[in-house]
């Protein structure tokens, strides 16, 4: 059988002893799979590494950069930028490539807002999110797997288009192939398109009544998030050892766990904060919106969750008890009628 490329990209690496002595490949042998167009880090560090451990000529190597090699979205500017690589400089294979030892990642939000008062930037001309704004992230394996899903679900990448994920040691030059875009092309083109929503008119019209009767939940969950136990307090900034397991085989619902049982604690007009199985912070939003998540089966029973103005975090399906219709208002008693004196009537 005939090797693919990036299958031999990584037995090359592997097969080194470290990454200036990567051989490169015959571009006869992968003309159709080249160039490659790859996003990383903006790390120094990579600049020697690059694109020599993969074997590849720098011609052959559409090198894409950000900080934290981060896409926040299937529509993002990021996005615009791999897929005007593929379309206009002819990239043929995708590779989202992280590395250890990122600096992103060891960055909290005290020490962000530190340096950037450093330069003279308060707090309050910052965005209010800055965790999601600036994509800060907990594991490097889990922004590589991240970012491939977003690549694979963006409309602007062809359905055919393999897409890999890999993670460089820094100290060694080896790859480790975290996402193999071969494997997991045939049972994402299935999958039903990323669709963009519709921009909303000027003149908005007014939300439709909320009707909890009509909304459609999934008979089974979609999947779990990590099963920590620090998942049930606030987003640990170090927390470089949990990782999101994309292929975690779905179990059975716990009791009262079931989207249906979650949605009848959710109130549509209170607000909420989530955190994801990205281990980042959302919201506050409105009990619709987590209503709408259920629905979608992004979230589940198990899906830490805070009211707002609460301190406490607690599983989405332990927030409380669920909501009782209200009982019809009992009437008032009806008053007593006066007693009439009764003069005729003698005292005994």
């Amino acid at each position: 059988m005939t090797m693919r490329l990036f299958e031999a990209i990584v037995e090359a690496n592997h097969r080194a002893t470290g990454a200036h002595e990567v051989t490169a490949l015959p571009r006869s042998e992968f003309a159709e799979s080249l160039p490659v167009a790859a996003l990383t880090c903006i790390d120094v560090r990579l600049n020697p590494l690059l694109p020599g451990a993969l074997g590849l000529a720098d011609e052959d190597f559409i090198w894409l950069r950000n900080a934290g090699n981060i896409i926040f979205d299937p529509m993002s500017s990021m996005m615009r930028t791999l897929a005007l690589a593929c379309v206009i400089k002819g990239g043929r294979e995708i590779a989202i490539i992280g590395h250890t030892d990122c600096r992103v990642r060891q960055t909290s939000m005290v020490e962000l807002t530190d340096r950037f008062r450093a330069l003279g930037i308060e707090r309050s001309r910052l965005p209010e999110n800055l965790n999601e704004f600036f994509g800060l992230f907990a594991s490097e394996r889990q922004n590589v797997i991240r970012g491939v899903d977003f690549v694979r679900q963006s409309p602007l990448i062809g359905p055919k288009m393999p897409v890999h994920g890999l993670l460089l040691d820094l100290q060694t030059g080896k790859l480790e192939w975290i996402v193999n875009g071969y494997q997991t092309l045939a049972s994402v083109t299935s999958a039903a398109p990323f669709q963009q929503p519709a921009a909303k008119p000027e003149a908005a019209k007014p939300e439709p009544e909320f009707k909890m009767g009509e909304m459609k939940f999934p008979d089974f969950q979609i999947g779990e998030g990590p099963a920590d136990a620090q998942k049930w307090g606030a987003p640990q900034e170090t927390a470089a050892a949990q990782e999101l397991h994309l292929s975690k085989p779905a179990s059975a619902p716990t009791l009262g766990s079931s989207p249906m049982d979650c949605a009848r604690l959710i109130e549509a007009t209170r607000r909420y904060k989530l955190i994801g199985s990205d281990l980042k912070e959302y919201g506050p939003i409105l009990g619709a919106k987590v209503l709408q998540w259920l629905a979608e089966g992004r979230i589940d029973g198990q899906t830490p969750a805070q009211l707002e103005g609460s301190a406490e975090w607690k599983p989405l399906s332990n927030l409380g008890d669920p909501k009782k219709p209200t009982p019809p208002p009992t009437p008032p008693p009806h008053p007593q009628a006066p007693k009439l004196h009764q003069p005729w009537r003698k005292k005994p």
